[in-house]
């Protein structure tokens, strides 16, 4: 084995809008500079060839330029199995996989066909091979990959509805569950994976957005099952708002990365007065989330989403998993700033306390020695 690796990942990454792109990286990047392996989650098309596509409120073409930084801040893995890849049709998913391989940055999760998009992306840092699987547990099914359409990787995820009282027209509970077949290909995959590699990443794009800190009842049962399958750590997304945390088996999950590296005008008033968007933001403005008017136009999200993070998991030289974060906080800018104990972090950790402890996960987090990083503990109560 070889020495002790750094290995960390981030949220979702919208690089659309306004650019350049640099300015939104200053505050990481030289963080990202000192690791071994840095992972994101790509969450828009980034194609010129958009032939745009009628699922849920799509994301407009991003500009394939705006990768560039990630190859240059440091980035050497991304995940691209979303909502959002098949936004801008066949062509989004292919250029933006060909993209990011073209800079050197291994894509897990989309490709020209399911078989292209379950192929793991694969590094090797000090001896080790490092594998990562990335599924999108959200739909639509429109943007799955099938062997004859472009697409991303999945996991199909099943909702129930049923009558809280009984009496016609009662709302309804809701409950989440995967068939058990659909859960047993997963687990054989990763299984797959983990023969050929030392150490598993899997990246899931699961759950729904709230500030709250409730997970969705599949949730926790695929994370633990992925993990009973030989992942080793489990790094999801698109809550856009940080979720908790939790050791599981000693290995730890990283439920939701909120938003890293955000800017887009997608979803912003008078930038998109196509039918379906406006119709979305009247229903944004119902539900409490705002009208489409925001205090930054490039960011529409709520305030709580600005609190954010950088897992980071250390490797020792044993294989043993010494798990992390390091709390961040999203400016007005833009940039995301690292946040230490004294310089704004126990703010943020506070919130991912309570992310954590409010979905009942029974994770400890405590500062370490010079306050620069937050060590991931089992709760003894």
């Amino acid at each position: 084995m070889g020495k002790k690796l750094g290995i960390c990942c981030v949220g979702d990454l919208i690089l659309d809008e306004p650019g350049p792109m640099e300015p939104y990286f200053e505050g990481s990047r030289e963080f990202f500079s000192r690791q071994d392996l840095v992972i994101g989650h790509v969450e828009t098309p980034h194609t010129t060839r958009s032939l745009p596509s009628c699922i849920d409120i799509q994301a407009p073409p991003s500009s394939p330029d705006h990768l560039d930084i990630l190859a240059e801040v440091g980035f050497h893995m991304a995940s691209v199995a979303g909502n959002h890849l098949y936004d801008c049709g066949p062509y989004g998913v292919i250029d933006t996989v060909e993209k990011l391989k073209s800079l050197g940055i291994c894509p897990a999760g989309g490709g020209a066909s399911i078989m292209e998009a379950k192929k793991p992306a694969v590094v090797e840092r000090e001896g080790r091979r490092i594998g990562m699987l990335s599924y999108n547990c959200t739909g639509p099914r429109l943007g799955w990959a099938t062997s004859q359409k472009p697409g991303a990787n999945y996991v199909a995820v099943e909702t129930a509805y049923i009558p809280a009282r009984d009496m016609p027209g009662c709302p309804a509970k809701i409950h989440t569950f995967l068939w058990p077949q659909n859960l047993q290909a997963m687990q054989e995959e990763i299984a797959g994976l983990k023969k050929d590699v030392d150490l598993v990443i899997v990246a899931f794009h699961k759950g729904n957005g709230g500030d709250h800190p409730r997970l969705d009842e599949y949730e926790r049962p695929l994370c633990h099952a992925a993990i009973d399958a030989g992942a080793d750590m489990i790094f999801a997304h698109h809550h856009h708002v940080l979720k908790g945390v939790e050791l599981y088996k000693g290995k730890p999950v990283y439920h939701g990365l909120g938003n890293f590296v955000c800017v887009t005008h997608a979803m912003t008033a008078g930038y998109n007065d196509t039918p379906e968007m406006v119709a979305y933001l009247k229903q944004r403005a119902r539900e409490g989330r705002g009208d489409g008017h925001y205090e930054v136009d490039f960011y529409p999200w709520s305030e709580v989403s600005r609190y954010t993070m950088i897992a980071r998991v250390l490797v020792e030289e044993d294989g043993s998993l010494e798990a992390g974060l390091v709390p961040c906080y999203i400016e007005k800018s833009g940039n995301v700033a690292i946040r230490s104990r004294d310089k704004g972090g126990e703010e943020v950790l506070d919130f991912i306390r309570r992310q954590t402890h409010g979905a009942g996960l029974g994770a400890d987090l405590k500062w370490n020695g010079d306050g620069s990083f937050v060590h991931i503990g089992r709760s003894e109560g």
